[in-house]
């Protein structure tokens, strides 16, 4: 433990070091000392990150699990980063989702449904089963899409008693759990996205709640913010108010939307483009790109022309993500989680961490 200790607070010394931000006093001189999780999305670039960054983590969520049509899951390779994880030190999480590859490439409720409804017993001793491996701390659920039904309210009720039935399997095994919510700051039956997430009943259940603070806009929306500062902000506020503040873990993005508007305005399929944050330097340095800034959305953007066709790309730099970081101390959150590895860079760190510093309130 005090060798993780040192190596954290090592990487942090650096990393701030690099910005010229004098401060004596590492992360884990804090109590309460803030989390940092880092998502692994099972490529070269992910594992590179995390090889790059590891000292700075606590937690890496591994994001290789899918749930099937029948209630199993099957498992993507992880290059060995469950090993790298206990190698050094960081716990481990098999992060299971309904995400569907071709054709559809999303997350898909008929999925969902297997998982929480008719394959229920099945998908609960997979999981079980995965949890039983040692170089695992626990689970991380990322549900998404969970509105299956005609019935919101009977959608809400299954989630929530699923995971309240996962996560007393888990603690029974001394293992955790960690679920990944949208962001939302009110309650509405019309949102199918967000609304069967009871967030109060889940953060009782769970060990912690990933804030998927992010995706505000995307390829189904308009063009705007990946994460404005506002929404954002509304969203943390609300949930820490019916969660212990402690479980809570504000998701930073690494990446952006580039929206072709011709297209986009044509109603054409793959108008929006997925950027990472490691390719919008690229961008900026377009011939005629024109960068902007919604001041109060604290979000940058900008706008390029590449063989005739106009496009907005909407990202964050390190005054957004310095911002956006700095809601952990205001609000007493447990930690951030970084999605994803490899999508990042040093700069990128370096404004998530610099906010860390702050004593907690």
């Amino acid at each position: 433990m005090l060798c993780r200790i040192h190596e954290k607070s090592l990487f942090l010394l650096i990393v701030l070091h690099l910005i010229l931000y004098s401060c004596e006093v590492s992360l884990s001189d804090k109590n309460p000392n803030p989390f940092i999780l880092g998502y692994f999305t099972g490529n070269e670039e992910s594992y590179a990150s995390l090889q790059a960054y590891s000292g700075g983590l606590d937690m890496l969520s591994i994001d290789v699990f899918n749930v099937q049509d029948d209630g199993t899951i099957v498992q993507y390779d992880d290059l060995g980063a469950a090993d790298y994880a206990n190698e050094h030190g960081i716990p481990a999480y098999a992060c299971v989702s309904n995400y569907r590859g071709e054709p559809l490439y999303d997350f898909d409720p008929t999925l969902a449904r297997a998982a929480i409804l008719t394959h229920r017993d099945t998908f609960l001793s997979q999981l079980v089963e995965i949890a039983q491996d040692e170089r695992y701390t626990g689970i991380n659920i990322d549900l998404e899409s969970i509105a299956y039904s005609d019935d919101i309210e009977t959608d809400r009720a299954a989630f929530t008693s699923f995971i309240q039935e996962l996560a007393a399997r888990l603690r029974a095994m001394g293992k955790q759990l960690i679920i990944s919510v949208p962001a939302k700051s009110a309650e509405s039956p019309d949102d199918d996205w967000a609304y069967p997430y009871d967030l109060a009943a889940l953060g009782q259940a769970a060990d912690y709640l990933q804030l998927m603070t992010y995706d505000q806009h995307g390829p189904w929306s308009e063009p705007g913010p990946v994460a404005s500062l506002d929404w954002v902000e509304a969203g943390t506020a609300y949930v820490a108010e019916l969660v212990d503040p402690a479980k809570l873990l504000l998701g930073l993005p690494a990446y952006a939307y580039d929206w072709d508007l011709g297209a986009y305005e044509a109603g054409e399929e793959d108008a929006v483009a997925d950027l990472y944050w490691t390719d919008i330097p690229k961008l900026l340095a377009l011939p005629g790109a024109q960068v902007g800034r919604d001041t109060a959305a604290d979000s940058p953007f900008l706008r390029y022309s590449l063989e005739g066709d106009e496009h907005i790309v909407w990202y964050e730099d390190t005054a957004s993500i310095r911002a956006k970081a700095s809601l952990v101390g205001r609000y007493n959150l447990g930690g951030i989680a970084v999605w994803a590895l490899g999508q990042e860079d040093a700069g990128f760190w370096q404004a998530a961490l610099e906010p860390l510093q702050a004593p907690l309130d």
